[in-house]
């Protein structure tokens, strides 16, 4: 997958967000929780930019293991920082209901989506037919 096309993708799946994330604030009485909002969009994009780079250079590398080793401490660096995310939001701002987590459960299932979806567009380099071939 070319830098420019994740790029694009990125920035759709994003006005999508965005545009989730506008929808829940508007019909949910959860105007307080705007701020650990955007601090969440920001979180999700960060990781699916790092997690493509990262993927783009283990899927090319000679050990054909690193592609799942990056895969999989990408997967449990992101569920504990969403974790910590959450935990330290309900801690320090004590919000006065539950909604607050609706927006985050709609980013976190969004940008998962497309991570699942490049990642697997990067795991065919690692599983090329030529590889393949060789067994």
């Amino acid at each position: 997958m070319l830098t420019s096309r994740f790029l694009t993708q990125l920035a759709g799946i994003t006005g999508l967000a965005v545009l989730g994330l506008a929808l829940s604030h508007w019909l949910l009485p959860i105007g307080y929780a705007l701020p650990f909002s955007i601090i969440t969009l920001v979180l999700f994009l960060g990781i699916c930019v790092a997690l493509f780079f990262l993927g783009r250079r283990s899927a090319g590398a000679e050990n054909r293991m690193l592609f799942s080793n990056v895969f999989l401490a990408a997967t449990i660096a992101k569920m504990f920082l969403c974790g910590m995310l959450v935990v330290g939001y309900v801690i320090l701002a004590e919000p006065t209901s539950k909604l607050f987590i609706v927006p985050f459960f709609w980013l976190y299932l969004v940008y998962t989506g497309f991570e699942v979806y490049f990642l697997m567009k990067l795991s065919a380099i690692v599983a090329s037919p030529r590889e393949t071939a060789k067994r």
